[in-house]
């Protein structure tokens, strides 16, 4: 195995020179760290491979282009993860990112503890001095409950975690799939980390991805979801507490999110409770006294009340 620190998995779409300009960010932002740029190109029609390629030569960097074809994202991103040669993986997504100092911060932390999971808060969240000390499960709780913030596409993972546990995205999934890549990261019981860099975000123009959004996104995401809770099931990973956060609380939310979306597009009550009973994602919407009370008015008001419900 090559002797690499990093490898830092970009997929990309016609995004001309932008993922050359992201590459040259990192690079200039993380000289004291062996670090491979894999960008995985999903049937580009512009220049961007050769840009992204140039730029690689041009810097004398490890990395390379891996063609995917039309494939998804998550098939793309899993591609890159068995491609990859570094101790930690990462993923840089253009159409969210932030600035790329924060990577130099989580490889610092995560060899300083030597974590298999590091992550951070966005400049704008305040953060409990017991971050330091929470473990997977109490992580993906936190996050199911709004109690931690975290962006699922700014994490650092240790890749021999991830392969041992047979960690992956769901190809399947063209929502949701970041999300549902965390929670399962968190549930095989990592030793986390937390990193004090506040994460920025770093907006660089880039072409629209009217071809990512499909009508039955929402749909993808509880199936994502309902996945994650599937697999905590089958390996019996995660507490008590963490089963039923996913079953009172993450799954009737997910459910009643999509529910909102479909109503702000048009979509009538009634055709939209027919496809959820079709799917039996109906079935998803149980209350306890887990539930938040807010949720259970919702869920409640939709379930007896549809046609005075409103997002």
């Amino acid at each position: 195995m090559a002797n690499v620190d990093i490898s830092v998995i970009i997929p990309s779409k016609d995004n001309k020179n932008k993922t050359a300009e992201i590459i040259r960010k990192i690079s200039e932002s993380t000289r004291d760290i062996e670090i491979e740029f894999i960008v995985i190109d999903m049937n580009s029609k512009d220049n961007s491979v050769l840009s992204a390629l140039n730029e690689i030569k041009k810097r004398n960097l490890r990395g390379c282009v891996i063609q995917s074809g039309g494939s998804t994202v998550s098939s793309a991103l899993n591609t890159g993860i068995y491609k990859s040669d570094g101790k930690y993986i990462t993923f840089v997504f253009p159409s969210r990112l932030y600035k790329s100092d924060y990577i130099k911060d989580y490889y610092k932390t995560v060899e300083e503890k030597n974590a298999d999971f590091v992550f951070s808060a966005p400049k704008t969240e305040i953060v409990s001095a017991e971050m330091n000390n929470i473990d997977g499960r109490e992580l993906a709780i936190g996050l199911i409950c709004s109690l931690i913030s975290m962006d699922f596409c700014a994490v650092m993972i240790k890749r021999e975690y991830l392969l041992s546990n047979h960690i992956k995205f769901y190809e399947d999934c063209t929502f949701g799939y970041a999300e549902a890549f965390v929670f399962n990261a968190l549930i095989f019981e990592p030793k986390i980390a937390y990193s004090s860099v506040k994460l920025e975000r770093e907006y660089i123009d880039l072409p629209s991805r009217n071809e990512y959004i499909q009508n039955n996104g929402c749909f993808s995401k509880i199936d994502a979801m309902l996945k994650v809770y599937e697999t905590m099931q089958l390996n019996k990973k995660g507490s008590s507490a963490l089963h039923n956060a996913f079953e009172y609380n993450k799954l009737p939310s997910v459910v009643m999110s999509c529910v909102d979306m479909l109503l702000k597009d048009g979509f009538p009550h009634y055709a939209i409770k027919n496809s959820l009973k079709l799917k039996e994602y109906d079935k998803l919407l149980k209350v306890s006294r887990k539930t938040p009370a807010k949720l259970r008015k919702k869920i409640i008001k939709w379930k007896f009340f549809p046609k005075f419900y409103k997002p």
